[in-house]
């Protein structure tokens, strides 16, 4: 189910991030895994989450062959990181977003939703996708909430309320 395309700025993200190469095969357990070593680690060392945790996709699924992701999760302030993983603070910008409810299997109708509206308005995207995940791991698939995020160029486009 999708809902209705906004536009609007960012604002600077303190993340926790590892860069990574992934299969759709095994996306599902890799993201899994990362998200439960990197937030096990904050709640270790008593580091505070700031936001919901999302993906950047730096490489475009072909098949089954690796592609590179970057699993963030934003935090309240720098500290040292686990090995593999980096602070980093990923600069503000306008993105045009969408909400998505329904299985993660089923995000890729979001997308084209997405690119079709930004196309229709003549927007360009200027860099790697997002996904941001609202739901807690044991949410109902049908009920599952994505934010599909992709950067845009400042535009003259309807920022829609809500």
């Amino acid at each position: 189910m999708e809902r209705e395309v906004k536009v609007g700025r960012r604002e600077a993200t303190l993340v926790m991030s590892k860069r990574l190469p992934v299969g759709l095969s095994e996306i599902g357990g890799v993201i899994g895994t990362a998200f439960g070593e990197v937030y096990g680690y904050l709640g270790a060392r008593g580091g505070e989450a700031q936001g919901p945790p999302f993906i950047i996709y730096h490489g475009m699924p072909q098949a089954d062959e690796p592609f590179d992701v970057e699993i963030c999760a934003p935090v309240a302030r720098a500290m040292d990181a686990p090995a593999g993983w980096q602070v980093q603070e990923l600069p503000a910008g306008t993105f045009a977003t969408l909400l998505h409810v329904g299985p993660y299997d089923t995000v890729a109708a979001a997308y084209g939703t997405l690119t079709t509206w930004l196309s229709a308005h003549d927007i360009v995207v200027t860099g790697p996708p997002r996904e941001v995940y609202l739901s807690p791991g044991d949410t109902p698939p049908e009920q599952v909430k994505t934010i599909v995020e992709l950067p845009v160029a400042d535009a003259t486009a309807p920022v829609a309320a809500g």
